[in-house]
């Protein structure tokens, strides 16, 4: 069985995140909660890499990370000690399962890219004093009524990007586009409400 697997690098997100809690009473699958050692594959396509690791918990824990280089410290990479196949074939024994998932995206932005009347560059107006100056270079949302429930955003180290982080909680059924749906409900909801009405063009 093949997964899709989102193309973070196209939407500048450095990593993304499904951690979700497997509601089943299915005996055959418990021993793969019993096996807490992480799980990491590495995906080359091109100049494009991608990590992917995959957990199992207590109490129906799944969790999967899909990861850019960029997002690691610099001169640290994760060890692959899988192949995105053999992962697959592990998901594809939930395959069916209903999970209670949170969702998170971690995207790196140009400042440029943000809306002049945006949320994050009105809330980003310098304050001047005489001798002082002031300004707001990171903030926490909460959304309610939306996709989304959480919008957070800094400042980068040298000023010219944005990281915003994006969660959301939902129910959802584990198939093979279980990845790519779930990414692309974090990437609309960034068009949305942190790139104003910028039309998504991102095939995911």
């Amino acid at each position: 069985m093949t997964f899709a697997l989102p193309e973070i690098e196209k939407a500048d997100c450095k990593s993304f995140t499904a951690c979700g809690r497997v509601a089943t009473n299915d005996k055959s699958l418990s021993k793969f909660f019993a096996d807490k050692q992480p799980l990491v594959a590495l995906i080359k396509h091109g100049r494009s890499q991608r990590f992917v690791r995959l957990c199992f918990g207590e109490a129906g824990h799944l969790h999967i990370d899909v990861a850019r280089p960029t997002y690691f410290r610099e001169g640290w990479k994760p060890k692959a000690t899988r192949t995105w196949p053999q992962i697959q074939t592990l998901l594809g024994h939930f395959v069916g399962q209903r999970i209670q998932v949170r969702v998170e995206g971690v995207f790196s932005l140009p400042v440029e890219r943000l809306p002049e009347s945006g949320f994050i560059r009105m809330l980003s107006v310098e304050s001047m004093l005489p001798n002082v100056s002031m300004k707001l270079t990171g903030g926490t949302f909460s959304v309610t009524g939306a996709a989304i429930q959480r919008i957070a955003w800094s400042l980068e180290r040298e000023g010219k990007r944005i990281e915003v982080r994006l969660r959301s909680t939902v129910k959802a059924t584990l198939n093979e586009t279980y990845l790519e749906e779930l990414f692309g409900l974090l990437s609309e909801s960034l068009h949305v409400f942190v790139l104003g009405n910028e039309r998504n063009t991102i095939e995911t």
